[in-house]
């Protein structure tokens, strides 16, 4: 059964709304109890309370904690520490704010380094080792179709997604000697409410969080990376460009899209 390799408690950081309440949702109907993890209060209790109603046996605890911080690492480990985490879904770390990397603030920057890097490793390294002790579990860090390419105004945002997609697949293969599954599903635009928040909500074409956390769950077993199959054709196309102008394109898209949708 799913609940027996990768219960009997889940870690969703970045598990509020959008992404994060689709995999929290998923997996409470597999059977398996959640710790969910992200900023802001309100919509971790009303995702609690919901998921609670829908599934009584699952238990659902809450931490409010901002990942771009050095304490997030301790908090989330004491939150998790009487229980076994045989599941660990990274899904935060998506990007509202453009601008060239040289105009942003420095402790603008560290706070994303903290939540896209060095928290998401941490945790990785921490729960991924009592998994290798336990011979099972998984291990899912979300990606992005962006982290193809790099974005200027959004640069730093693409390179996290790159790392995380290189970090996945070297531990793919590190981890299933010991029957603990990564997989890294990366995605195109999708109507989250951080997006939608934000900028509006996305023109044209949008995934649904729905579809990306059953895609993700069902085949965790296989990894190491999952592209969604409306991007794929898209990834192939800039995967083949040369950088320079690889580069000259994604700056261009991110311009047109910022004067377009950021409020």
């Amino acid at each position: 059964m799913f609940s027996e390799t990768y219960g009997p408690w889940a870690l969703i950081a970045g598990g509020s709304d959008g992404i994060g309440a689709a995999f929290a949702r998923e997996t409470a109907a597999r059977g398996i109890n959640l710790i969910l993890v992200a900023r802001r209060p309100g919509p971790l209790n009303e995702l609690a309370a919901e998921i609670h109603e829908a599934h009584p046996r699952v238990e659902v605890r809450t931490l409010s904690q901002d990942l771009a911080t050095e304490e997030a690492i301790e908090r989330i480990k004491q939150a998790a520490s009487d229980v076994e985490i045989g599941m660990l879904i990274y899904n935060a770390g998506s990007e509202t704010t453009y601008g060239n990397y040289l105009d942003h603030d420095w402790p603008f920057l560290r706070g994303r380094l903290m939540r896209n890097f060095v928290v998401k490793s941490a945790l990785v390294h921490h729960f991924g080792r009592a998994m290798r002790e336990r011979k099972r579990g998984g291990v899912i860090l979300m990606g992005s179709i962006a982290g193809f390419s790099g974005s200027p105004g959004f640069a730093f945002y693409a390179s996290s997604k790159a790392f995380t997609h290189n970090l996945a697949e070297g531990l793919w293969y590190e981890f299933k000697r010991n029957n603990v599954h990564v997989i890294c599903p990366v995605v195109g635009p999708t109507n989250t409410p951080t997006m939608i928040n934000s900028h509006g909500g996305i023109e044209g074409h949008a995934t649904d969080p729905d579809f990306i956390a059953r895609g993700a769950l069902d085949r965790i077993e296989k990894g190491p990376i999952w592209i969604a199959e409306d991007i794929v054709e898209g990834i192939k196309a800039i995967s083949a460009m040369a950088p320079a102008d690889r580069a000259t394109l994604t700056a261009q898209k991110a311009s047109e899209f910022a004067k377009k949708t950021l409020k």
